[in-house]
């Protein structure tokens, strides 16, 4: 399976909050004391994974998720992108990305936040 880390992340997320809603289950499972921990736990647990999971879903990783896709050869940006997407395209060091040769000068502008 070619499963990438922010599917792990959902995964992850979603067994954690599973768990939390299932705590009534639990606590037959391990008495209430226990339960009661458990549940604190996997909701810290699970505001951090969140956190790390939007951090992780940016428009820019977004981006180079695509690039790495099979069967992308080349992405042309033009005059229209953001800033997050004028830098990719404007970067030497990424692959298969590239404003297109009409808006060169307008995304390199968009890159710079000029």
């Amino acid at each position: 399976m070619n499963i990438t880390s922010k599917q792990w992340f959902q995964i992850v997320s979603g067994v954690v909050s599973g768990l939390i809603t299932g705590a009534a289950l639990l606590t037959t499972l391990f008495g209430q004391d226990l339960t009661i921990k458990l549940v604190a736990g996997l909701g810290i647990l699970n505001i951090i994974i969140s956190s790390v999971g939007t951090t992780l879903s940016s428009q820019g990783s977004l981006v180079k998720d695509v690039l790495a896709m099979p069967g992308i050869q080349k992405v042309e940006v033009n005059a229209h992108a953001n800033p997050t997407l004028a830098a990719i395209a404007v970067d030497p060091t990424v692959d298969k990305i590239a404003p297109t040769q009409s808006a060169q000068v307008q995304v390199e502008t968009i890159a710079k936040g000029s």
